[in-house]
Order: C-alpha cells, then structure tokens, then sequence
C-alpha cells in the first residue's frame, strides 16, 4: 500500500472542476454494474483488479466471475497493508427493490466457501448459497492509485475518516469508475454512488441511507441502473431535496 501511495504525484489529470462539485456527476455511476464479487486482497493493486496476484482458488473465482459480467473489486481495511490468512469476500446483488449482499471468510487451507458461490446465480441476481446475509451497510471508497493518482490522493483520507467513524464498515477499493471525481463512495449493497466527496459530503450521504433516503449532494446515481433511469431519479431528487431508498428503481 505504502508503495502505491508513494508514486501519487500532486497533478491532476482532470482539473478542479470535476473534483469540487462545479461539473456536475449526476447520471454517472456504471450502467451494467448490477452484480458484485468483492475480495480482500491488500495489494499491490495492478491496473485490472482481476490481474491482482491472488491465492489459485480465488485468482479462479475472479477469473470466472470477470467472464461473466459480475463487476469484480478487491478491498482492504483503510490502513492495513498486510492482512492475516483469512480474507473477507462479499457477493452483492445492486439492482431492483430488494439488493442484497452476502459475506464469507476464506483461509487457506480451510473448508473454501467460494465453493458454494454459484457465480452464475450471482450474475443473474439470485442470491447463492453462500456466507451470510449483511445485516449492515458497507462503505467502498475507491483509492486506486494505479488507475488515478487523484483516487488515492482524494480517496485515501477519506476511507480514513470515515473508517473512524463507522468502524468495520469502510473499506478501501479499487476502481469504481468515474475517477475524475474522486473522492467516490459506494454505499451497498444499494450501490448508491456519491462524488466527488469530502468527510461532510459521505457523511450525509451515510446519514441519509441509514434513514432510509437518498441524500441529494454530490450524488451520481445507482449501480446497475440505465442512465435513463438515473437522470430520471435525479431529476426527482433535485427536485423534491430527498428520495426514499424504497422508491428507486
């Protein structure tokens, strides 16, 4: 991790406007990314997340999922380079009135729960038999310094913040598109996109999902939905100043 920060410089590929609010980012979070496998792996993270050098039974998983459309992300606790023998992995379903997300612990040498993950059940969004259900939110912030230097430089305090303030929830990620307007926040297993945000931003963000509403600052819309769709729930939001999770689409 240390290394991947070092090489971040202080230039910005984008300009200002894409990371203090002036270009808007409503409508922009991925159209297809409706299935999610994520793993932790503490780095290096290469350029590709399916290029991460993995143990052989999760490099396979990742492998497979990748073929089949399921949006792969590695992840790691802000702060952590190293971690133990045991990994977290989590599968998660964004799209529609009722997501879902599911977490497993592998170790190596131990009973492998990727086993019982039906990575085919995944990309069509039905829940496999795997791990356990997520009772709570999970907070991704994307701070992939080898897609964009401004994701770790943006990214990087933020998942460091938030990770005190929400302990056990946050993990760093890798690339989550839309890097020009880092800071970015994934809220799941809804897959709401905030960006760019600071510490005040993913706060109300967080805030607003855990009253069970969409909060209207700096959010770019929901993982999995048509663009159509997203500009439409914008509109509504920008409209109305709040969007029960209930009512998107």
């Amino acid at each position: 991790m240390k290394a991947e920060v070092e090489h971040v410089t202080e230039v910005c590929e984008h300009g200002a406007a894409s990371h203090d609010g002036t270009e808007s980012s409503a409508a922009s979070a991925p159209e297809a990314s409706r299935a999610w496998l994520l793993i932790e792996h503490p780095g290096p993270w290469p350029h590709e997340p399916v290029e991460s050098v993995l143990p052989p039974p999760l490099a396979s998983v990742v492998g497979a999922a990748d073929a089949l459309g399921v949006r792969v992300q590695m992840i790691r606790r802000p702060g952590r380079g190293r971690i133990g023998t045991t990994r977290s992995i989590y599968a998660g379903w964004t799209e529609g009135p009722e997501p879902w997300l599911r977490h497993a612990e592998w170790s190596q040498g131990r009973p492998d729960p990727v086993v019982a993950l039906d990575l085919e059940k995944l990309a069509a969004g039905s829940a496999p038999e795997f791990g356990a259900v997520v009772g709570e939110p999970v907070f991704l912030v994307c701070t992939h310094a080898q897609r964009s230097a401004c994701c770790a430089r943006w990214g990087g305090p933020l998942a460091q913040a938030l990770a005190a303030r929400y302990p056990g929830h946050v993990f760093q990620t890798t690339h989550v598109g839309g890097h020009r307007f880092a800071a970015n926040l994934v809220i799941m297993p809804h897959g709401l996109y905030y960006g760019p945000v600071g510490l005040d931003g993913a706060v109300a963000a967080i805030g607003a999902y855990q009253r069970g509403t969409v909060s209207p600052v700096r959010y770019r819309g929901r993982a999995g939905q048509p663009k159509a769709v997203q500009e439409t729930e914008h509109a509504r939001l920008a409209q109305s100043g709040c969007l029960d999770l209930a009512a998107l689409g």
